[in-house]
């Protein structure tokens, strides 16, 4: 069997989720597949400037293309959007990866520019046409794309991500060197993602002022500046809270787990995840983790995270003092549940969908 990829999300300079999907998923289904099985990525002509920053597994193919003039014939028996989008090859079967429908489920300009709203729209619709079956990243982007996309349910499989190994507890001695270069203390309060209208980073600056973790806490931002994201500063410079807020930008990989490490909490209350990978990475560090009740939130996190509304500051406020009061046993539980995620479970899941449409 002949696998493309569509892989022009597959970065490796300041990776997004979507990057590591594709680099995690790729890597376990290198392991699983057959001697005589081929791989093959397909970047965007448009992405040739982007060269630098392209992953390039071993013993995997990188081919250009640009629709619908090249590549006029392919090879591949499947080809697999990885980022909700899937060349429209003639005779390969096609399978696309719908990470969530956010613009559609959404409308608030706070999430996203209305033309940019409609390009989506009119891509998901277009590549729900052309696919023999949709790959989702949780039971609620399924039932998204069923309902607001109308396809087929038959032909929709919903696979939960995994975690990687690196997160979990570590030992003060690796945790501190980490925190000492960003200047912080144990005991803060962690968010991880984008600064932006859709991560409501503006409401959790909000409710951090409102709560009484404000007196003796400080609650760090890890994350670029993104759309909407001047809210979030505007709220940050009211008077008395900028001292107890702090901005780090983007954070490597490499640091995440001892920031989690050193977190007393994981606030992570966003308008809409499709899956949610900090919520995992958080747990499985053995840190209490705050989180919406909306999305796939609540499926993703199954009782092991304090939910809350994300349009309520009040209720926001609430489930931060109730988050740090979370006991050791359902810490350790959560950290237990976490670790069953795991991306050879992923790619096991998805090679059956590649047999099931080759």
């Amino acid at each position: 069997m002949h696998i493309g990829f569509e892989s022009s999300s597959a970065t490796i300079d300041n990776p997004t989720g979507v990057s590591r999907y594709i680099v995690e998923l790729v890597g376990e289904l290198q392991k699983i597949k057959n001697p005589d099985d081929r791989f093959s990525f397909f970047y965007k002509w448009s992405r040739w400037r982007q060269r630098a920053r392209w992953w390039r597994p071993s013993n995997v193919d990188i081919r250009l293309y640009q629709q619908p003039w090249w590549p006029l014939k392919t090879s591949v028996d499947i080809i697999h959007g990885l980022d909700g989008v899937v060349p429209n090859f003639r005779k390969a079967r096609k399978i696309v990866t719908i990470h969530d429908l956010l613009v559609m489920v959404n409308e608030s300009d706070v999430v996203a520019r209305p033309k940019f709203r409609e390009k989506k729209r009119r891509v998901y619709m277009e590549m729900v046409r052309r696919a023999d079956a949709v790959i989702t990243v949780s039971r609620s982007t399924k039932n998204d794309v069923a309902e607001l996309l109308n396809f087929p349910r038959e032909h929709i499989h919903a696979i939960h991500l995994g975690t990687q190994s690196c997160f979990g507890p570590l030992e003060p001695a690796v945790v501190q060197p980490v925190l000492k270069r960003y200047q912080l203390e144990p005991g803060y309060l962690l968010f991880v993602g984008a600064i932006s209208g859709r991560k409501n980073t503006a409401r959790l600056v909000r409710a951090f002022a409102n709560s009484s973790a404000c007196k003796n806490r400080v609650l760090v931002l890890a994350g670029k500046p993104s759309y909407h994201g001047d809210a979030t500063f505007t709220a940050v410079r009211e008077p008395g809270l900028a001292k107890n807020v702090r901005f780090l930008g983007f954070v490597a990989d490499n640091d995440l787990p001892a920031l989690y490490n050193g977190a007393a909490a994981f606030l992570f209350p966003t308008l809409y995840e499709g899956f949610g990978m900090p919520v995992l990475e958080a747990m499985a560090c053995g840190t209490a983790v705050l989180t919406s009740n909306i999305g796939a939130s609540p499926e993703i996190s199954n009782g092991h995270a304090c939910l809350v509304d994300p349009y309520d500051i009040d209720s926001i406020t609430a489930g931060i003092e109730a988050v740090l009061n979370t006991p050791d046993k359902a810490i350790a539980a959560a950290r237990q549940y976490a670790r069953t995620f795991t991306w050879r479970q992923c790619a096991k899941q998805t090679w059956d969908v590649y047999q099931n449409y080759n």
